[in-house]
């Protein structure tokens, strides 16, 4: 790959101005001036060529590996179980309508009822204000007590 500095460096040296640059000295790219920034990546550099940080990444490695593995099959998983789902709906709905030809009308009341019940539930629930739940208050230690003591005398 070309970059600006070898173009740069190849006109120097054609031109003949290397002379004054060959004195000062050349910078890596990608080092910085700072001293603590090159002992950390020197340190760094080391670290990962010791024995059991290079085992440690190659099991890190392998595990990620397993987990898009299993995750790719979570979702195959998923979308077979949404379709064999709604492959039952299909056919329980043509199935009710066989039984009862009013059932799939009096089905969908019954949704549409729950759904309006659900969207109530849910803006109450976001309007009301959070109950505080401290320590010293514990609503359900009244109703342990009593069922430990209850099993205990049975």
């Amino acid at each position: 790959m070309i970059t600006i500095k070898t173009t740069l460096a190849a006109v120097l040296l054609a031109a003949g101005a290397h002379a004054q640059l060959a004195a000062a000295p050349a910078k890596e790219e990608g080092t910085s001036a700072d001293p603590e920034h090159a002992r950390l990546v020197t340190a760094r550099k080391a670290a990962n060529d010791l024995p059991e940080v290079m085992s440690a990444e190659q099991q890190a490695k392998a595990d990620r590996a397993m987990t898009n593995k299993a995750y790719a099959e979570y979702k195959t998983a998923r979308k077979r179980s949404t379709d064999s789902e709604a492959a039952y709906r299909k056919a329980f709905d043509a199935a009710l309508a066989k039984v009862d030809e009013g059932a799939p009308a009096l089905q969908e009341k019954e949704r549409a009822a729950f759904r309006e019940r659900m969207l109530k539930a849910r803006t109450s629930k976001k309007g009301a204000p959070k109950k505080p739940n401290s320590k010293g208050e514990d609503d359900d230690g009244g109703e342990e007590e009593e069922s430990s003591q209850a099993k205990a005398s049975n």
